[in-house]
């Protein structure tokens, strides 16, 4: 940014000077065509300067060469430009550069003339710059050369306008950059902020993942361990052993299960969609956790209209697995003599499914983190009944997925609501 804002001043500043000395080199000629017809008038009529045939309001302070003459311009105050009378000097030259008249300021350390260029930039002896123009002044045919006429104006004013351009250049320079510096800072941090936050949820991820591996593989270690250090076992102490290590395999095939539904989940663009009815897959849910339902005491209620059919369109298994995680949370966390409800509702084009529960409900600082991967709001219940916290990461995926969402409703010691919204069938949405 620090190279292109320089080029970029560098091309302003040439711009600018640019259409100064196009801008000063136009007036000089201007000025310098002016009085050349002035003089070319009583030259080609006298052969020499007539101080009667001149314009005293062109050249009021005109003086010939050997004449005794006013300070140049010091009656120069009606002139046609007379804003310019200290920075002009005009000489007029015989053809072979001896002096014939001189008017305007007198620079002091000006190099002798050039005759032969037309445009001509030079500097005195104070490295003070001034830009000439030289005229041949001809007889009316053109044939003769009568004089030459040289029309010159300082560059002081131009000089130092050229440099507050260069100080205000160099001074807004880093004065932008420190700008764009903080701009560019905040913008980062704006834009990174989302990549923290998704490196920070993968770290805690992988940590949580390593930790629930961990556990049932080291359960797996210790109990083999156990066994091979004992000289003789009964058929009994072998069954117990594989029953130890089937179940800690059951955990560890169901994690890993959740796992790479959840990967799929995170990675797939598009699923693949059938037309689902709602209550039939609720009707199944509550067959399916009938039973655990009944082992706890837990009144598990179904409300839900028969017609018409609230139809949607997705992935059944992936809809029956969202409501069942939601329901098997509800169920895991009500106490005895509880009630878990089940309602389908069907709401201006979009299927209502509330599961709402008498449970221990959610701290309101906890509800914020109750969709996230691995985390547990009742660490010790959850272990207790094999859950790996994963249940409502993987539904809020499943629902995100079909174009829906998951809400929850929670006062603690009073129960939980998760609402699940998902589009109907009618509705155009993706594949």
């Amino acid at each position: 940014m620090a190279a292109v804002l320089s080029l970029s001043g560098v091309g302003v500043y040439e711009a600018i000077a640019h259409a100064h000395r196009v801008t000063a080199d136009r007036e000089l000629k201007s000025v310098a065509e002016t009085i050349h017809s002035a003089l070319e008038k009583t030259l080609a009529a006298n052969g020499q300067i007539d101080m009667g045939d001149v314009p005293s309001n062109l050249l009021p302070n005109l003086c010939l060469a050997g004449e005794r003459c006013l300070v140049p311009f010091e009656q120069a105050h009606h002139n046609n430009w007379e804003i310019h009378r200290s920075s002009y000097y005009i000489q007029v030259l015989t053809p072979t550069g001896d002096l014939m008249a001189t008017a305007g300021s007198s620079p002091d350390g000006l190099p002798s003339v050039d005759l032969e260029l037309h445009w001509q930039t030079l500097e005195d002896s104070q490295g003070n710059q001034y830009r000439q123009i030289v005229l041949p002044i001809n007889t009316f045919e053109g044939q003769d050369l009568l004089a030459m006429l040289v029309v010159g104006r300082s560059f002081t004013d131009f000089a130092a306008y050229l440099a507050t351009i260069r100080w205000i250049i160099l001074v807004s320079l880093p004065i932008i950059m420190g700008l764009i510096a903080l701009a560019s800072w905040w913008l980062a941090g704006l834009a990174i902020k989302p990549v923290q936050i998704s490196y920070q949820k993968v770290q805690q991820f992988t940590a949580d993942a390593a930790h629930e591996l961990r556990t049932p593989l080291s359960a797996l270690q210790a109990t083999t361990e156990s066994v091979m250090r004992l000289p003789e076992i009964s058929d009994a102490e072998a069954r117990e052993t594989l029953q130890v290590i089937t179940r800690q395999n059951r955990r560890l095939t169901s994690l890993i299960s959740d796992l790479l539904l959840l990967s799929r989940l995170d990675t797939q663009s598009a699923i693949s969609t059938t037309q689902c009815c709602l209550q039939d897959i609720l009707s199944d849910i509550q067959e399916e956790l009938a039973a655990l339902a009944v082992a706890k005491n837990i009144h598990l209620q179904l409300d839900q209209p028969l017609k018409p059919p609230v139809l949607i369109k997705g992935n059944e298994e992936q809809i029956y697995r969202l409501v069942l995680n939601v329901v098997s949370n509800a169920l895991q966390y009500t106490p005895e003599n509880g009630k878990v409800l089940i309602c389908l509702k069907q709401v201006e084009g979009k299927a209502l499914i509330v599961v709402k529960d008498t449970g221990i409900g959610i701290a309101l600082e906890e509800q914020r983190r109750i969709f996230d991967r691995f985390y547990r709001s009742d660490k010790g219940r959850s272990r207790r009944s094999g859950g790996s916290g994963l249940g409502l990461s993987i539904a809020q995926a499943i629902a995100h997925a079909h174009d829906g969402t998951i809400l929850l409703k929670s006062d603690l010691g009073q129960g939980s609501e998760f609402v699940i919204q998902l589009p109907t069938a009618q509705r155009t949405r993706r594949a």
